[in-house]
């Protein structure tokens, strides 16, 4: 009698449509990000948009908090990889981007992150040829033939305009476990705790690292790392063949 087990995973998939455009995001896992990484060009970003959308000016019902970025992303787009800049940032989700047009189907990659407490993405075009000479490191300008600034800027927004939609009624759908995440560059802690998103910055390190142990000590941080555990274990076993 032999077993099989099979890596057998639904993949996450968002649809939404804009100005008559269709996009399709499709979960990656980090082997196919980065085989499709090397051989796509990256997109300059507009940090004016950023500007616009995570200005200090906003009324804080306009703005997504670090904390419920992350449970919304999770709960639309699966665990967050472990791949990210742990010194500057505390989640990575990377996408496959479909961009549905009249004149057929365009392929970029898409990360959402976050980084030194702003939530970013980058952008990617697949190329159809291989890349070679880092020429996969070079930025350039939109290809305004097929997804323009303008495009990729109404794109944008209109996709942090639906998750802060959501995060205005997530306590209908989602049920965080308590945690609490850590970007050590620039001193923020965030979380969730007693039935409430937390967030908070600090001046200085020793300031910091206080915070750090006293929420580690009013946070049951290893009940949620254990149903985290439960749940891939559950995963990977539950997918069985035999022959």
């Amino acid at each position: 009698m032999r077993q099989v087990v099979r890596q057998i995973k639904e993949r996450s998939k968002i649809e939404i449509e804009l100005n008559n455009i269709k996009y399709q995001f499709w979960r990656l896992d980090d082997y196919e990000y980065a085989k499709l990484r090397k051989n796509s060009i990256p997109i300059k970003e507009d940090y004016t948009l950023y500007k616009q959308l995570y200005s200090p000016y906003r009324r804080d019902k306009d703005k997504l908090s670090l904390g419920k970025s992350f449970v919304i992303l999770t709960w639309l787009l699966g665990e967050s990889s472990d791949y990210y800049d742990d010194w500057k940032g505390s989640f990575y989700f990377p996408l496959l981007l479909v961009i549905k047009k009249e004149r057929g189907d365009l392929f970029y990659l898409l990360k959402i992150y976050d980084h030194r407490g702003s939530l970013d993405f980058g952008l990617y075009k697949i190329s159809d040829n291989e890349l070679k000479d880092h020429k996969n490191d070079i930025l350039h300008d939109p290809f305004d033939s097929e997804f323009s600034r303008q495009e990729i800027n109404s794109f944008w927004s209109y996709f942090y305009g639906y998750m802060l939609g959501l995060s205005q009624s997530m306590k209908l759908f989602i049920c965080p476990l308590p945690f609490m995440k850590m970007i050590d560059s620039n001193h923020i802690i965030y979380g969730f705790k007693d039935c409430q998103f937390f967030e908070e910055q600090y001046n200085t390190e020793s300031e910091y690292h206080a915070a750090i142990q006293s929420y580690k000590s009013s946070i049951d941080i290893s009940t949620w790392n254990s149903q985290k555990m439960n749940l891939m274990l559950q995963d990977i076993t539950s997918n069985v063949t035999e022959n």
